[in-house]
């Protein structure tokens, strides 16, 4: 196994729990809402928006605030507009220009929509954006939004659901049986395990898969910081195979094995294509 460590953060914001309870709506404030600072956040970085062959798909994003206001707060959602990171070609995807916080609400939604119009396919294309507009009383912990974009085509809700066997080809994910189920979409399948076994720095995290037409594509990335160089970038992660990708038939629900590229930004030596066998028990 390789020598790989992890880096350390001292996290400057906290998630906060939200609640009804009065006494909490004090902690937030501290006694006076207009002293204190607003930390806006997503969930998470990357999000997956699959687009129905021939049809369209949907994809809605919460945008969370630590504080309440008595008016709708609105931020300018901004894209980055380097066709070199906003791959996904803009005939095939709407992102509004702003998102709204209502008022008195902790949470908003952002909707973007998709459409194949012929120009979507199993290969992944991504949005990336961020948010501007804020008070110099707000703060906000994602720089970029990450949205993959990628053609899918209907699957049965049993079709890769249950137990299975995992072996994985170098490593990565120990020899185990795992839990499949539907993820967030309804050709997502995810399941947990520990990655990178014995390292020392070995975690416990869901793995997803995204059933694109007839292929396996691995998204989001498997990535928990973790470098070869003393946890600096670049890191050691494991991301989809691109034209490597493996293939699915949905005759078969026995075998299936999905392949990935292992560390391709070189953190710990060579680029290469690996996989993972999941065998129904």
């Amino acid at each position: 196994m390789k020598n790989i460590f992890k880096i350390s953060f001292v996290l400057s914001l906290m998630m906060i729990v939200l609640s009804c309870d009065e006494s909490v709506e004090e902690v937030i404030y501290n006694g006076n809402p207009n002293e204190n600072r607003t930390f806006i956040s997503f969930p998470a970085n990357v999000y997956n928006l699959p687009v129905t062959i021939d049809d369209t798909g949907s994809l809605d994003i919460i945008l969370n605030s630590s504080t309440l206001s008595s008016s709708d707060r609105t931020f300018n959602v901004t894209l980055n507009t380097d066709p070199e990171i906003t791959t996904a070609d803009p005939a095939t995807y709407t992102l509004p220009s702003t998102v709204t916080i209502p008022a008195n609400s902790y949470q908003g939604t952002l909707t973007i929509s998709g459409a194949d119009n012929g120009l979507v396919d199993a290969t992944i294309k991504q949005i990336v954006f961020n948010l501007t507009g804020l008070s110099d009383r707000d703060d906000i912990d994602n720089d970029e939004v990450i949205v993959n974009v990628f053609e899918v085509c209907p699957v049965p809700d049993t079709y890769l659901v249950g137990e299975y066997d995992l072996v994985d080809s170098n490593g990565n994910f120990p020899t185990e049986q795992v839990t499949v189920s539907v993820g967030s979409t309804s050709t997502e399948r995810v399941f947990n395990t520990t990655f990178l076994p014995g390292s020392g720095v070995d975690t416990v995290l869901p793995v997803t898969i995204s059933l694109a037409c007839n292929v396996f594509n691995l998204t989001p990335d498997i990535d928990i910081t973790v470098s070869c160089t003393g946890g600096n970038p670049p890191y050691y992660i494991l991301t989809s195979a691109g034209a490597s990708n493996s293939t699915y038939s949905l005759a078969s629900d026995t075998v299936h094995t999905i392949n990935y590229t292992e560390d391709p930004n070189a953190s710990c030596g060579g680029t290469s294509i690996q996989n993972f066998t999941l065998t129904k028990i």
